[in-house]
């Protein structure tokens, strides 16, 4: 068979994935080289379902949103991560997760509760007055990013044992574990959810028909759940529901949740993987100051519908428009966004077009000129 001819290789485009600024993650929207629609509209859907579960509080939305829409952040974070040396990773953590906290907890405070009680303040966790009511979840995500990071080394066998005798720990101790600052006992228990996320990644590949798999572990968990088998889970209280089963549901579901979202969303436009993508990246605004809006509507009297609504729309508006500002990170968790996601978007898709013409057909215009091919990224 004769070869075809050789063409030159089209010039390295180091600027499309070497930022100037560290991509740091946060819980709801990590900021990957190549972003993954079906993660972010996780990511999305569960934003939406923590602040239905703060709005309602009776069982028809606790039963459909309590045992998984926080394990699913867990779950998410092991599925994505990748291995970086712990103080790398924890110095990421602290300015994506950390660094946004403690601006938010100072904004709410000065505007809602004051600094009457500082000491409250600062054990974090539980201990926060209303107004914080999501607060608890970084602090408690961090150990638990911090902790399964220590362990990834580790046979995957050796890191469940060790993830469930935390999670035993946290059964055994639920009055305990939900009082300590921060609700660190709380996130030590749930390093299983990471491994979980960790587990599924590892075995995907194998899987023959994932997104059937996948469909197959939402029906498992909705009978589990309608049945009454599995109660719902309340972590920041440190009530892991069933033991054993309310664990299991929180994985089938939100393992599941990944495997079908990808098949279902595989073919999305660049154009609105691009607004999903921004709506992602804001998203951990939404969780931490979505408590405070609610606060301030409840006491108003404003209906739950309509204060569901302004507690959306309002946190993710503004998180829209600071993170095209230099206070992205400070408030967002994520880098300053300096494109319009839809011009980023057709750049992007023009420019692999040219990328394909270019070798296709080896055509010497653009092959010699990477200047032409950076200013379409």
């Amino acid at each position: 068979m004769a070869q075809e001819p050789r063409t030159a290789q089209p010039p390295r485009r180091v600027a499309e994935h070497s930022p100037r600024v560290p991509q740091h993650s946060s819980p709801v929207a990590q900021q990957p080289r190549r972003r993954d629609p079906s993660i972010d509209v996780l990511r999305i859907v569960a934003i939406v379902a923590v602040v239905a579960g703060h709005v309602w509080f009776a069982e028809p939305v606790r039963l459909a949103t309590y045992t998984w829409h926080v394990p699913i952040f867990f779950v998410l974070s092991g599925y994505l991560a990748s291995r970086l040396r712990l103080g790398e990773l924890v110095r990421r953590r602290a300015l994506s997760l950390l660094l946004p906290y403690g601006a938010w907890l100072l904004v709410i405070a000065a505007l809602l509760v004051g600094f009457a009680d500082p000491l409250r303040l600062l054990a974090g966790g539980a201990h926060l007055p209303h107004g914080f009511t999501a607060f608890w979840f970084v602090t408690a995500f961090f150990v638990a990013i911090v902790a399964a990071a220590a362990i990834e080394r580790l046979a995957l066998g050796w890191q469940w044992a060790i993830a469930l005798a935390l999670l035993g720990a946290g059964f055994l101790a639920s009055d305990v574990i939900a009082l300590v600052p921060f609700d660190a006992g709380v996130g030590l228990a749930c390093v299983v959810f990471v491994v979980a996320g960790r587990t599924l990644r590892i075995v995907q590949p194998s899987l023959t028909r994932p997104a059937t798999t996948g469909a197959v572990m939402l029906g498992v968990a909705v009978a589990l759940i309608a049945s009454g088998v599995s109660a719902p889970l309340d972590l920041k209280q440190g009530d892991f529901g069933t033991p054993v089963v309310s664990v299991v549901t929180a994985i089938l579901i939100s393992c599941g949740g990944i495997l079908v979202a990808q098949g279902a969303l595989a073919r999305v436009g660049a154009r609105a993987s691009a607004v999903i993508s921004q709506l992602a990246l804001c998203g951990f605004m939404v969780v931490l100051t979505h408590a405070a809006v609610l606060s301030v509507l409840h006491g108003a009297g404003v209906p739950r519908w309509e204060a569901f609504a302004v507690a959306l729309v309002v946190p993710w508006a503004a998180a829209l428009l600071v993170l095209r500002t230099p206070l992205a990170l400070v408030l967002c968790g994520v880098p300053r966004q300096r494109r319009h996601p839809l011009v980023a978007a057709d750049a992007g898709a023009r420019s692999i077009r040219m990328d394909g013409a270019v070798r296709h057909t080896g055509t010497s215009s653009l092959r010699d000129s990477p200047s032409r091919v950076l200013s379409l990224r």
